[in-house]
């Protein structure tokens, strides 16, 4: 049984244990035993209403392009949303998960609406060029969005971007994205970029083969993480930033699998940080190893104990 196969059978097995919601949602059309019949029963109740306002509130789009979560419970998205929006409004918790990320955080910052993490977060200017400079970017939609950011401050009184994506069962199949008329249009955006002498990216390789999943999107957010440093009076005036894709331990598939012809690499990790001047910015970390600093703490005992049960 492949991942994807059994995190569907555990959602079924563990759904009455989370909710009296009784499933058999439509996806597709078609009802499904792994989907909520009431979406909004597919967030953590504690923060249900506030994720559901901050969405609406900001016009972020929920997969898969919708104004309302979805009620699959394998989405990624509901996922990271169920994860990290309680350290919108919890400094003390925001600035201990920074800390098991680096000991030499000391303070977490607020974003531009006013939390510790913000979810679907777009750049300021299309630096990018996905949309004409005319239009505003909408988060969560046709260009590169980071699933989940903080803002944190070293000893050093460096202002650090922490961007996060987050993946719970996807793969991807090996397929070039730089070929065709599209293709075409995407290396139009993003080659004068990727070979810039500035470029956080060194190269070293073939820029066709940062086309193909799941690099081109690790391509892409590398970019954005170094144009919001670049234009930092525009954004949240970061000095630097680091990006963590979080991926369960057992999506081996995900972790594993190298689809570009010319990354020689056990592992997506050790092939991106392979093309980066600097590669400790790039790492992959699980769902429990980021969330470890506050596994034992009284005050989310049923908070983790929810994540145990449905994710972990």
């Amino acid at each position: 049984m492949n991942y994807k196969d059994s995190e569907k059978d555990k959602a079924i097995r563990t759904r009455p244990l989370i909710s009296k919601d009784p499933a058999g949602g439509s996806y597709n059309k078609i009802p499904r035993p792994f989907v909520f019949m009431d979406p909004e029963n597919n967030l953590y109740d504690k923060i249900r209403k506030d994720a559901i306002d901050y969405f609406k509130t900001n016009k972020i789009v929920w997969w898969p392009g919708s104004t309302s979560p979805t009620g699959h419970m394998l989405s990624s998205q509901v996922s990271c949303v169920n994860h990290l929006f309680f350290l919108r409004n919890d400094k003390e918790a925001a600035l201990k998960i920074l800390k098991g990320l680096d000991k030499n955080f000391i303070d977490v910052c607020p974003d531009f609406e006013g939390g510790f993490v913000g979810f679907e977060v777009v750049s300021n200017g299309s630096y990018l060029n996905e949309v004409s400079p005319s239009k505003k970017q909408t988060r969560g939609s046709h260009c590169t969005s980071i699933d989940a950011m903080m803002t944190g401050i070293l000893s050093n009184a460096k202002k650090i971007q922490i961007l996060f994506e987050w993946k719970y069962i996807e793969n991807y199949p090996i397929n070039c994205l730089a070929v065709g008329a599209s293709g075409i249009t995407r290396k139009a955006r993003y080659n004068h970029l990727i070979h810039s002498s500035k470029s956080p990216i060194n190269c070293s390789i073939n820029s066709d083969n940062y086309y193909y999943e799941p690099f081109y999107q690790i391509m892409r957010q590398t970019l954005l993480a170094w144009q919001m440093v670049e234009n930092k009076k525009a954004e949240l005036n970061a000095d630097d930033w680091l990006h963590f894709d979080v991926i369960p331990e057992n999506n081996l598939k995900l972790r594993y699998q190298v689809p570009s012809p010319d990354l020689i690499k056990t592992g997506i990790e050790d092939a991106w940080k392979s093309q980066l001047k600097n590669p400790e910015k790039y790492n992959i970390i699980t769902p429990q190893k980021l969330l470890k600093p506050l596994l034992f703490e009284a005050k989310y005992r049923n908070f983790i104990n929810y994540l145990n049960i449905r994710y972990w």
